[in-house]
C-alpha cells in the first residue's frame, strides 16, 4: 500500500509509523554514543548540544564540526563495536528500573532481560525458544500480520479467537476459546492492540490470565502501544497479575514511544529459567541490537514520567482530527481506547459499500488520494474483516489536515 500510496502521490495512512522526529534525548544520546566512542566520550558530548558544539567551534578558529568532534573523541571506542548479544548492562539496568516505575515489579537485568533488534526480532525468538514445530499458538484477529507470518516461518499453527466490534466496542467471543486451546502452547496478546486500539481492561485480562493457566499457556504480550492511551483507560501489564509472572513473556520496543521505528531496539523480559534459550535463539538470528543506539534507548528510559505520560496528547488531538473526519463520510468507527490507528467500517460509504476492502483501498488510493490498509489483512478465518479499513493516524497534522480535505470527494 506504500509503494502504490507513492506512485498515486496518495496521503499514505496505511503504514503505522510516523513522519515525525524522533524524541531529542534519544537521538541526541545516540549521536554522542557514535561520536564519543566510549563512557568518557559520550559523556562529554552529552553533556553538551548542537548549539554548544557550534559554539565551541567559533572559538576553535571556526574548524569544522567534524574536527571538533574529532578533538573530543577518544582513542578508545566501545559503542560503535560489538557489545554483550544480550545487550549492553546499563541499558538492561535501566529497563529494568523503567519497567518497576511503570508496572510495579522489576525484572532481573541479569537473568530476566533481553535486548533485541526491535519488537519483532523479540517475538520471534521467543516463539522458537519456547515452541516447538507442531506447537500451537493462539492469536486473536484482527491481528498484526507478524504473529501469524513468524508462528509459519518456525512451524507453528495458529488457532484464532476473534474480536468483534459490538455497541459497546471491541469485546472478546469468550466461548471460542477453550476451543483454540487445544494442542497450543502459547497465546500471544497485544495491548493497547492493532488495529482496533482496544485497551484490553482489568476483567478481561484476569479472563486471559486465568485460561492461560488453566491450559497452562505461555502469555506472549506485544506491548509496544503502552504509553499511547485516552480517556482514563490504563494499561496493565500482564505480567502483574497473580499467577502470571511464570508464564508471561514481555515483548517491547522504543519504536512507538520514541517515534524511532527505524532503530530497531527492543527487548524481552522472561521467566528467568527462559531466558538462557530465548538470548541463544536472539544470538543466532541477530548477534545484537545495534551498540549504540542501545546508548539512546538507555537515556530514552530514564526520562522523566512527564514525558512518557504526556506522549498520548498530539495523538489524541490527531485521532480526534481523522475520526471526525472518516465519520462525516459515512464511516462507522469504535474510538480507540489506545495506538493510533482507526479500524473502519465502510459499509455505510456510498461509493465503497459495494467494494472488497482490497477494492476499497485501492480506490481509496487512486481516486480519492488517501491510502489505507484492507481489513481483510488482518483476519485469517471467517468474513469479520471484509466490511474495515485500517487508518493509521500517527502522521504529521499537515498530512491529516490534507487528509481530511481528500476525503470529502466521497460525499
Amino acid at each position: 500500500m506504500t509503494r502504490l500510496s507513492l506512485e498515486h502521490n496518495a496521503v499514505n495512512l496505511s503504514q503505522g509509523i510516523t513522519d515525525e522526529p524522533v524524541l531529542y534525548d534519544l537521538a541526541w544520546a545516540g549521536i554522542a554514543a557514535i561520536l564519543g566512542g566510549s563512557d568518557e566520550g559520550a559523556e562529554q558530548l552529552h553533556a553538551l548540544t548542537l548549539r554548544d558544539l557550534l559554539a565551541r567551534n567559533e572559538e576553535n578558529d571556526n574548524r569544522s564540526l567534524k574536527d571538533l568532534c574529532a578533538i573530543l573523541q577518544p582513542q578508545h571506542d566501545r559503542y560503535n563495536q560489538y557489545s554483550f548479544p544480550y545487550g549492553l548492562p546499563e541499558l538492561r539496568k535501566a529497563i529494568a528500573d523503567y519497567t518497576r516505575r511503570f508496572y510495579a515489579f522489576r525484572p532481573n537485568p541479569e537473568t530476566q532481560i533481553t535486548v533485541t533488534a526491535g519488537a519483532t526480532e523479540g517475538l520471534s525468538s521467543t516463539l522458537r525458544a519456547l515452541c516447538n514445530p507442531g506447537d500451537g499458538v493462539i492469536v486473536l484477529q484482527p491481528f498484526h500480520e507478524m504473529y501469524p507470518n513468524q508462528a509459519s516461518l518456525f512451524g507453528l499453527h495458529c488457532e484464532y479467537v476473534t474480536l468483534r466490534e459490538k455497541s459497546g466496542g471491541w469485546a472478546l467471543d469468550k466461548d471460542e476459546w477453550t476451543a483454540a486451546a487445544k494442542r497450543t502452547r502459547a497465546l500471544i496478546l497485544n495491548t493497547p492492540h492493532n488495529p482496533t486500539g482496544k485497551v484490553f481492561s482489568e476483567s478481561e485480562l484476569a479472563f486471559i490470565a486465568d485460561f492461560c493457566c488453566k491450559h497452562d499457556l505461555f502469555l506472549i504480550t506485544d506491548e509496544i502501544y503502552e504509553h499511547i492511551l485516552y480517556g482514563d483507560c490504563v494499561h496493565i501489564c500482564p505480567a502483574t497479575l497473580a499467577g502470571m509472572a511464570e508464564r508471561t513473556i514481555v515483548v517491547n520496543a522504543i519504536t512507538k514511544t520514541a517515534n524511532a521505528s527505524g532503530w530497531r531496539v527492543g527487548w524481552v523480559i522472561s521467566p528467568e529459567q527462559h531466558t538462557p534459550k530465548i538470548r541463544a535463539v536472539h544470538d543466532t538470528l541477530v548477534v545484537q541490537a545495534p551498540t549504540p543506539l542501545q546508548k539512546g534507548a538507555e537515556h530514552l528510559l530514564q526520562l522523566p514520567d512527564a514525558i512518557f505520560k504526556n506522549i498520548h496528547k498530539p495523538f489524541l488531538q490527531k485521532r480526534n482530527l481523522l475520526l471526525k473526519a472518516l465519520q462525516s463520510t459515512g464511516f462507522k468507527i469504535t474510538p480507540p481506547d489506545g495506538s493510533y490507528y482507526l479500524f473502519a467500517d465502510y459499509r455505510s460509504v456510498p461509493t465503497l459499500c459495494g467494494m472488497n476492502p482490497t477494492d476499497a483501498a485501492l480506490y481509496m488510493t487512486r481516486k480519492i488520494g488517501v491510502t489505507p490498509v484492507p481489513g481483510d489483512n488482518f483476519y485469517a478465518t471467517g468474513n469479520d474483516g471484509d466490511r474495515y479499513l485500517r487508518f493509521a493516524f500517527c502522521r504529521t497534522l499537515d498530512s491529516l489536515n490534507e487528509a481530511a480535505e481528500r476525503l470529502k470527494k466521497l460525499t
